[in-house]
């Protein structure tokens, strides 16, 4: 069920970013083991107000079947999950643009200024014989501190540390849907 999740453990003299946000995970969909992308963009768009929050568990897996039905998982008919375009894709039919986050100093500044990030970062994926076929994760950054970010759908462990972190965010499944090293996040209201 889609809940509240905190920056848990993180250094109060450093920690810049969201206090809190609403996190759906693959859990309150259908297509668990490759909706990630969906979890994601449904956290995303429930910061942005686009989707409402605080809703009890059949309400929220509605909205998450209803997002996965619109917007299914893509990469090579769904089997390798969801694809950069169709994350922006979902956004978009919800009414937020978003824009490139390119690079670590650049995610920083966003998260600071409390602007959440969706980014998808490499993983371990099924083992083959020695070795571990790659796979990806999408993940929405709402904070970080000197030693850690901090995520949603992160398996309930919100700190993740920075090295980890960048050097998954760098990895081959990330890099071949064009999300090495950058994220999406709304754009920066304009100044009136």
């Amino acid at each position: 069920m889609p809940s509240p999740v905190y920056p848990d453990g993180a250094d109060p003299a450093t920690y810049r970013g969201l206090p809190v946000i609403y996190e759906y995970t693959n859990a309150d969909g259908d297509l668990r083991r490759f909706n990630c992308g969906q979890a994601a963009a449904c956290t995303f768009l429930t910061h942005c107000g686009t989707l409402p929050a605080g809703l009890d568990a059949e309400l929220a897996h509605a909205v998450m079947t209803a997002v996965e039905a619109d917007h299914p998982p893509d990469n090579a008919g769904g089997w390798f999950g969801t694809s950069r375009r169709r994350v922006e894709r979902i956004c978009r039919t919800h009414g937020i643009e978003v824009e490139p986050v390119d690079g670590e100093q650049e995610l920083r500044g966003r998260l600071a200024e409390g602007r959440p990030v969706i980014v998808m970062v490499g993983t371990e994926g099924p083992r083959f014989w020695k070795w571990h076929a790659p796979a990806g994760h999408w993940m929405v950054a709402f904070g970080f501190d000197e030693k850690h970010i901090y995520l949603t759908n992160n398996g309930g462990i919100p700190g993740m540390p920075w090295a980890e972190f960048l050097r998954w965010w760098n990895a081959i499944v990330p890099r071949l849907i064009s999300m090495r090293n950058t994220g999406l996040t709304a754009p920066r209201p304009a100044v009136t």
